[in-house]
């Protein structure tokens, strides 16, 4: 992890992919999810919602229980590479929303699924790059993400 934010923040054009990806690849999932709602397929983006704020309930309650700072608060060789506020960082909610999302919408569409899978997983890496989670944050984030998200397409 201090490798990968080294050498992010080593090459400026890298380091500016990096701090982009990182806060706003999260406004993909939702435009992802809105493009769903648009195209007919409401019920499924609404379940796609109830799915994130059960999955930021489970993020908050787990993040008191396992209080880490952030890895740029904490570890001298890591600097934050896009704007973020000091706190907690474990678990990811970011990757566990989009990839309950993804999980959702699979259900219904494949091709969607993996689309909102595979932008969770660069998201997840981007923030562990930028020096906002540790590799740590963003496995708890997937498993729970997963398992909400697969419990909430089977109800």
């Amino acid at each position: 992890m201090i490798w990968l934010n080294g050498l992010a923040r080593r090459h400026r054009a890298v380091g500016w992919f990096i701090g982009v990806a990182a806060e706003r690849l999260a406004g993909v999932e939702v435009g992802l999810m809105l493009l769903l709602a648009i195209s007919g397929r409401r019920r499924l983006a609404v379940r796609m919602l109830a799915v994130v704020a059960l999955v930021y309930a489970a993020c908050e309650g787990l993040g008191r229980l396992w209080q880490r700072e952030r890895p740029f608060e904490r570890l001298s060789g890591v600097r934050g590479l896009s704007p973020h506020e000091p706190g907690r960082s474990f678990p990811s909610r970011h990757v566990a929303s989009g990839l309950a999302m993804a999980s959702i919408g699979g259900g219904a569409q494949p091709r969607l699924g993996l689309l909102m899978g595979a932008v969770a997983w660069l998201l997840g890496l981007s923030r562990v790059a930028a020096g906002l989670h540790y590799p740590s944050d963003v496995a708890a984030g997937a498993v729970l993400g997963i398992i909400l998200g697969r419990y909430a397409r089977d109800a």
